[in-house]
């Protein structure tokens, strides 16, 4: 069973893949979206105040959306929600200094 903080709906899920990475299959994206927001350590509003958003640096650059208010089985559950994956917004490079 497959693990983390967040409750990752199912179209974060086929958004990672859509824009992205194609090519892994619903379960191997999920493992990656999982792996990547362990190393998030800072959340930002986003721009509405709706929401919150964290970006990834690892292998995969991405930004999640993340909402505490969706649905009354998913607030019991304590985990915050992802709603949605988009892209990082940053060159996938790293630049060294």
């Amino acid at each position: 069973m497959i693990c983390g903080h967040y409750f990752i709906t199912p179209h974060a899920v086929k958004q990672f893949k859509a824009r992205i990475a194609k090519w892994l299959t619903y379960e191997q994206a999920l493992a990656e979206i999982i792996k990547e927001l362990r190393g998030v350590k800072k959340i930002h509003p986003t721009m509405n105040g709706k929401a919150y958003y964290v970006r990834t640096d690892g292998k995969w650059r991405f930004r999640a959306v993340i909402s505490n208010k969706i649905g009354k089985d998913l607030e019991s559950s304590g985990k915050p929600v992802v709603v949605t994956i988009l892209r990082s917004g940053r060159s996938r490079k790293k630049k060294t200094v």
